[in-house]
């Protein structure tokens, strides 16, 4: 069976949205991050929607964003780093959906969600987050990542361009030369 759309996945700050953008134009497929589609929709950052609505309510917009996106072909989708790999929102995308696992190094990870720039987004790592915080957080999930994977990639020594390459080249290598 074909897959339609790219879904990157994998832990936050693990380069989903800026490696998924430069695969997005390298594919000529258009770009999603659920995150940013969820804030278009409910007007709030996720953790704004988390700290006033609760995490049902969260989870639901999770799920709606993904009905919507599952429905459609030919993007490329990053999933929020909150999604969790045994969720629902998560199979919906999978039946249509390629699955990259992007990872990274803790200590990356760590450096990546730290910036300036991402305060505010990470509701699981509130405050200062710790090396400690993300290698356990990334224990947990870890497996369920693998899993549900086609294709892994670690970027934590590449550039946003050679993985986007890689990314790339190994979709059309996969189905866009199989058709």
């Amino acid at each position: 069976m074909t897959k339609e759309n790219v879904v990157l996945i994998g832990f936050m700050g693990s380069g989903k949205t800026v490696i998924g953008r430069q695969v997005a134009r390298l594919l000529g497929f258009q770009f999603v991050d659920t995150d940013e589609e969820m804030q278009r929709i409910t007007g709030m950052t996720m953790s704004a929607l988390l700290k006033k609505h609760g995490e049902i309510r969260f989870r639901s917009e999770e799920e709606l964003a993904a009905k919507k996106l599952a429905a459609r072909r030919g993007l490329v989708i990053a999933s929020g780093g909150s999604l969790m790999p045994k969720q629902e929102p998560l199979a919906l995308l999978k039946e249509h959906g390629w699955f990259v696992l992007l990872q990274a190094a803790p200590d990356v990870i760590l450096e990546r969600v730290s910036r300036k720039n991402n305060r505010g987004n990470r509701p699981l790592l509130s405050g200062k987050p710790s090396l400690n915080q993300v290698r356990e957080l990334l224990l947990q999930r870890e497996q369920q990542y693998l899993e549900l994977a086609d294709y892994t990639l670690n970027n934590s020594e590449i550039g946003v361009e050679e993985a986007a390459a890689k990314i790339a080249g190994q979709y059309r290598k996969d189905y866009q030369n199989n058709g």
